[in-house]
């Protein structure tokens, strides 16, 4: 008895452990790094020099738009742990977009969201690739199509 408690304690602990370790944010990366890549980015886009030559004019603009977001949160920060939970996310968005529009990896990109847990009022922040995110919806969508289909206890 004494030998189950201790184990269900160790166990606890050690769950405990990994569920900080999960939840556990990426270390904060230095704001001039950032700065400076998407500067040689727009550079090699205004040159149209390598993979920046073949993108079409509206990916452009939507490109240059996407930098102008993340310098303007970035705007007098050193790091990103200087940036709120939500502006993290929303930077980690917008450099994920940019990174697949320029590498053409659109079903790579990730997309992350900060979403309450179910019974609680725990954010956790949620980081999924855009295919993931079509197949699940493409799943709800086939076992919707699926089901019958009824209204008030009669099949339509």
């Amino acid at each position: 008895m004494r030998a189950l408690a201790i184990w269900t304690l160790l166990w606890a602990a050690s769950t405990a452990v990994a569920g900080e370790q999960a939840q556990r944010t990426p270390p904060p990366l230095p704001i001039l790094a950032i700065v400076e890549q998407q500067k040689q980015i727009r550079a090699d886009d205004v040159a149209r020099r390598g993979r920046y030559g073949q993108l079409p004019l509206a990916t452009r603009a939507e490109l240059l738009s996407k930098q102008v977001e993340i310098l303007s949160l970035v705007e007098d920060k050193a790091s990103t742990a200087d940036l709120s939970r939500r502006e993290q996310v929303e930077v980690f968005n917008r450099l994920e977009w940019i990174e697949a529009t320029v590498n053409d990896a659109e079903e790579e990109r990730m997309i992350c969201r900060i979403e309450r847990t179910l019974g609680s009022n725990r954010m956790v922040r949620t980081c999924r690739t855009v295919a993931d995110e079509r197949k699940d919806k493409e799943r709800a969508n086939r076992d919707l199509d699926r089901r019958p289909r009824q209204v008030g206890g009669q099949e339509i």
